[in-house]
C-alpha cells in the first residue's frame, strides 16, 4: 500500500496568511493536532496545535509570527511503512504527501494508518495471537509457517520485535485458529520459547495470558 491510496482529500491544508486561531478551528473540525501550511501548491511545513497556543497573538497571521517549522512529507509512491516512520520519527498526527515535482497533494492522518494497519494484520478476523522468542540467527518464518500449517492453520500476519541488549528477538504471529494449544505444544518442541498467548484454550493449565 502506497500514499497516495491513504490521502484524506477531505482535509484541506492552511496558507501561511491564515491566522493561528483559524488554524486551531480546522485542527478542531478535522480533529488533528498538526496541520499543513501550503501556498500555491508550495509546501512549507506543519504547525502544531501547542506552538499556536504559545504564540503571544494567535489571531496574527502564521507568515508574521514566523514560527520554526519542520517540514517531513513522503512521496505519493512512498510505502506505508515509511509514513508510519515518519509519524513515529516527528511525533505528529499528519504526514503530508507531494508529489514528484515536491508539490503539495495531501495529507494522512494517524487515524488513517490505524485503519489501514488493522486490515493488514487482520486484526479483524478470528484467530489467536502468539508470541515467541527465538536466538536471532536461528530465525525462520519458513519454518514457523511449517510448523503452524502442519495443525491445518495459517499465519495471517507476522512481526519481529528486537529484544535490547540480547540476541534474542521475539516473533508475533496472527493465526487463524482459536485454540492454539496443540502448535503451543510444537513451537515448544522445536525450542521456541513461548512467552505469551492470546486464545481460546480448551486446557485450564494453558499458558494464556
Amino acid at each position: 500500500m502506497i500514499a497516495k491510496e491513504l490521502i484524506s482529500y477531505h482535509i484541506p491544508s492552511a496558507s501561511c496568511s491564515s491566522s493561528g486561531d483559524d488554524i486551531l478551528t480546522w485542527m478542531d473540525e478535522y480533529r488533528c493536532a498538526h496541520y499543513a501550511l501550503v501556498d500555491k501548491g508550495n509546501y512549507h511545513g506543519i504547525i502544531s496545535d501547542s506552538e499556536i497556543y504559545d504564540l503571544e497573538d494567535s489571531s496574527l497571521p502564521i507568515n508574521q509570527v514566523k514560527p520554526n517549522l519542520v517540514r517531513p512529507f513522503v512521496n505519493v509512491y512512498s510505502h506505508i511503512y515509511e509514513v508510519i516512520n515518519l509519524l513515529a520519527q516527528y511525533n505528529i498526527s499528519i504526514v503530508p504527501v507531494l508529489d514528484d515535482k515536491e508539490e503539495y497533494i495531501g495529507v494522512i492522518t494517524s487515524h488513517d494508518i490505524a485503519l489501514q494497519l488493522a486490515k493488514i494484520t487482520n486484526v479483524n478476523q478470528p484467530g489467536g495471537i502468539l508470541i515467541l522468542e527465538v536466538n536471532a540467527r536461528d530465525y525462520s518464518l519458513a519454518q514457523a509457517a511449517q510448523i503452524v500449517e502442519s495443525d491445518n492453520a495459517k499465519i495471517l500476519s507476522s512481526y519481529l520485535l528486537s529484544v535490547p541488549d540480547s540476541l534474542k528477538i521475539e516473533l508475533v504471529l496472527k493465526i487463524n485458529k482459536k485454540d492454539l494449544s496443540s502448535i503451543i505444544s510444537a513451537f515448544t518442541r522445536y525450542n521456541y520459547i513461548v512467552k505469551a498467548s492470546y486464545h481460546e484454550s480448551k486446557f485450564d493449565d494453558d499458558i494464556q495470558r
